[in-house]
């Protein structure tokens, strides 16, 4: 890939991480994480650290429940074969910011942790 064709298909995988969580598509999300990912962040207070099947169930318990589907990306640096993006959108009826940790594995983008804060 060239240079400007990566910075796109790391943002583009944001994107569609965001549709797949919405949706609460196991198979893509899936795809776009490492088995290995973490996902964390403070929700009502606590702070929340789950695998990745306990984010998927999650994902599949919420459909229909966000509000207007809103994806924007506000944030985006990568140095190499690592990325770092920041998407915010509605889930669960609240606005969240998502900051997805990637790296590129075989010319895919990955992520490799995501970390999270409610901003409503």
């Amino acid at each position: 890939m060239e240079r400007g064709s990566r910075e796109q298909a790391a943002m583009e995988a944001a994107e569609s991480y965001y549709r797949a969580m919405v949706g609460g598509d196991a198979a893509a999300l899936r795809s776009l994480f490492d088995p290995r990912a973490a996902i964390s962040g403070h929700f009502e207070g606590d702070f929340l650290w789950q695998d990745l099947d306990g984010f998927i169930a999650e994902t599949e318990s919420l459909v229909g429940q966000h509000g207007e589907e809103v994806c924007v990306v506000e944030g985006f640096r990568r140095d190499g074969d690592i990325a770092w993006v920041a998407v915010r959108g509605r889930y669960s009826g609240l606005w969240f910011v998502d900051h997805l940790s990637m790296v590129e594995v075989d010319g895919r983008w990955r992520i490799v942790g995501k970390t999270f804060h409610v901003v409503t």
